[in-house]
């Protein structure tokens, strides 16, 4: 197990007015349990994936949402001869990593490994994020088309699907698919999602390229039957819905097209965790007294090793609060540009998780 300490100090005069600034020094602490790095690899036919979303389906259970999933043709465990499919799922029975059993699922029918939640267009669902309201799941999905510039695709609009028995066998639930709201460029749900008594929030960025993170919510009775056509926006201090393109509010701050939120009931903060830069990229944190902000600057506090990846490149880091441990589960992807070695390592790919401890001062 490898361990990295920072003592960060925040100089309270480089701070935005109204920004959090009530923490003069966090100590952070990375842990790397090896026991954990291996959780997601154990099935021979699944044999890695984009992404790695969580959902508490309560009653001991966690359902995993992802990209880009590799379906091995037979159970030897590697990726040559495998099929990519666009996304699939698995469900966790228990909240310990140690002792959990987690099951994977795509969609079996007709012989050929499919991906889980599809509809016919050109176009494929990546997973965002997602809520249990009551007896049913939605689920913010990514709609992504093929490009011939940039790296080959562009995340650019936005859907639903609403889970109607989440309790029984993935391969028997219902799903019904809702188009997304026009939200001009902002992905909804591609990040965190989260709820309180009344209301439904779904961060996002916008695409393809630019990522100014932006939060929008509904009623949970509007979500609970997917009827999501009329979000509401954060504008400058107040929600409201947004009537045009033109009115542009501004942005909770520079995200990524995947990050978390969730409270931290001990900090009493929220708390924002992505990913920082291109390639051999690192791992960050905001804070905020505030769902809608205003949110900290980047708290930057671990890079992964990435010694033996050919061409690599880090995303998708997400919190997984909902999982036990001493201190805050993280996970993240690392992959290669170069596909064959993305075919031949298969060190990388299968999403790798940290053990985040934060010490606030008294």
């Amino acid at each position: 197990m490898k361990y990295t300490t920072l003592l960060l100090l925040f100089s309270l005069t480089k701070i935005c007015p109204g920004q959090v600034a009530d923490t003069a020094m966090d100590v952070f602490k990375v842990e790397t349990p090896e026991s954990s790095q291996q959780f997601f690899t154990n099935d021979p036919v699944w044999r890695g994936a984009d992404g790695a979303s969580s959902i508490d389906l309560g009653n001991g259970k966690i359902l995993w949402l992802f990209s880009d999933s590799f379906i091995a043709s037979d159970s030897s465990g590697s990726r040559k001869n495998a099929v990519l499919i666009r996304n699939s799922i698995a469900v966790q029975d228990g909240y310990d990593l140690p002792t959990a059993i987690i099951r994977f699922f795509w969609n079996r029918k007709g012989g050929n490994p499919r991906a889980f939640f599809h509809q016919p267009g050109k176009y494929w669902f990546w997973t965002g994020h997602g809520m249990r309201i009551n007896d049913r799941v939605l689920v913010f999905l990514m709609k992504v088309r093929s490009t011939e510039t940039g790296l080959g695709f562009e995340v650019f609009d936005w859907a639903t699907v609403l889970i109607q028995n989440p309790d029984d066998d993935p391969a028997t639930w219902e799903l019904r698919y809702h188009r997304g709201a026009e939200t001009y460029g902002l992905i909804a749900g591609s990040a965190a999602v989260l709820s309180d008594d009344h209301y439904l929030y779904a961060f996002g960025a916008v695409e393809p390229d630019t990522h100014e993170a932006y939060v929008l919510r509904w009623k949970l009775a509007q979500a609970y039957k997917g009827k999501m056509a009329h979000p509401e926006w954060w504008i400058g201090d107040r929600w409201e819905q947004r009537k045009t393109r033109l009115s542009v509010p501004a942005p909770l701050f520079m995200g990524s097209t995947e990050y978390s939120v969730h409270y931290d009931y001990r900090l009493k903060k929220y708390v924002q965790i992505q990913s920082y830069g291109f390639g051999e990229a690192e791992l960050g944190l905001r804070m905020a007294d505030s769902i809608v902000g205003k949110w900290s600057e980047p708290i930057i506090f671990y890079k992964p090793d990435y010694t033996g990846v050919k061409s690599p490149i880090m995303y998708a880091a997400r919190a997984h609060p909902e999982l036990l441990g001493d201190g805050l589960w993280i996970t993240f992807n690392v992959n290669s540009l170069d596909f064959g070695a993305l075919i031949e390592n298969q060190g990388i790919y299968f999403p790798k998780f940290i053990l985040l401890k934060i010490e606030a001062k008294n």
